[in-house]
């Protein structure tokens, strides 16, 4: 964890004012998380206005571990998953699975049998409540493996103020439709000539997981990993396997499809068998477009800026007015004008546009 008060996750304090819907929000705070704690992997479960867990972003996630969650989630019966989901659901305070041991057989089971095949030894769930209402929002999990230390009481403390990040967060997300540009995550799916999945990598099965469906609930039934989320798709492949023999020069087509995760897209191209005993397979590359305010938030800090210049040059090169901006941190008109001034002079810009073009530049000596 970073050291001083000050510095609280100041990152993340940006990441939840920029407006991102909540299905984006969270996989990109959990991610910048374990800058600021060690775990192995985070996961978030959204709980519905009756409490009850709805929906679930674990980021080691694959077919198998969502198939599991969604029957926990969706079990009913005096079972391990029930016992666990409700004592989940109903924590008050961070509390870590270690100090659970012991306490209730169903718990102990659950977590020996689902989550610890998985690497997950310690756990500290942090319950995220609404600061009017108290409403739960969801719960926050922080995994770590059995070599990781044990979370210790500043540790558990600092999870409640992120929990009262995210929380701001959930309240300012958006439901609008972000514009978005090629993303770091892609994987590799390959199928063959009916467009039947044969093999993934594991970052291919969680992309296709997360393109196949919105929500991981009980009402998910079957596979999670279907391609025909990809509209077009059985074209896609037809034209591929025609391309040798009708379109030799043809470029690899794209589809893409949308839904509460972000925007997701799919380029096939043709494998040979260059042996010539195998029919020729379809590969597929899987990629999660990211959010071109994320892109801007990821660059900014490669500039030589204060942590307040950081966060107000982010929402100046998201586009938000000087009131805006203004009022999403709690300063005045003039402190934010000072700032954008401040920042003109310190990386040499003149406009919006200067910033946006330098955090958009590949060019390393550019920074």
């Amino acid at each position: 964890m970073k050291n001083g008060k000050s510095h609280l996750s100041y990152r993340l304090h940006q990441l939840a004012h920029l407006g991102l819907p909540s299905q984006i929000f969270i996989p990109a705070l959990l991610q910048e998380l374990h800058h600021e704690m060690p775990s192995i992997s985070n996961t978030f479960c959204w709980q519905d206005d009756n409490e009850k867990l709805c929906n679930i972003y674990d980021e080691m996630s694959n077919n198998d571990v969502i198939q599991k969650f969604i029957l926990s989630m969706a079990s009913t019966k005096s079972d391990k998953y029930t016992h666990t989901t409700n004592w989940v659901s109903q924590l008050d305070k961070p509390t870590t699975s270690l100090e659970y041991f012991g306490k209730c057989g169903f718990v102990g089971d659950f977590y020996k049998t689902i989550l610890m095949p998985m690497g997950y030894f310690n756990t500290c769930f942090v319950p995220v409540f609404h600061p009017q209402t108290n409403r739960r929002l969801g719960i926050l999990m922080v995994h770590r493996s059995k070599t990781d230390k044990d979370f210790n009481h500043h540790e558990c403390q600092y999870l409640e103020r992120v929990a009262s990040i995210i929380t701001y967060g959930l309240i300012q997300a958006s439901n609008e439709q972000t514009y978005t540009i090629d993303g770091w995550d892609q994987g590799l799916l390959i199928v063959d000539q009916k467009g039947v999945l044969q093999h993934s990598c594991e970052m291919g099965e969680k992309l296709l997981s997360l393109a196949s469906s919105s929500f991981f609930d009980g009402s998910l039934a079957g596979s999670v990993n279907d391609l025909h989320v990809f509209k077009g798709f059985h074209v896609l492949v037809k034209d591929l396997l025609q391309t040798n023999k009708h379109k030799p020069h043809a470029k690899n087509p794209t589809l893409s499809t949308s839904n509460a995760w972000g925007e997701f897209k799919l380029r096939g191209f043709l494998i040979k068998d260059k042996v010539g005993k195998r029919a020729p397979r379809i590969g597929l590359n899987i990629r999660w477009q990211e959010p071109f305010v994320l892109k801007l938030f990821h660059r900014i800090k490669t500039l030589d800026l204060t942590p307040r210049q950081e966060t107000v040059g982010l929402l100046y090169a998201a586009g938000d007015p000087y009131q805006e901006i203004a009022d999403k941190l709690h300063l005045s008109l003039y402190t934010v004008k000072e700032h954008v001034r401040n920042i003109s002079n310190r990386i040499d810009i003149r406009s919006r546009a200067d910033l946006i073009q330098l955090l958009l530049c590949d060019n390393p000596s550019a920074f």
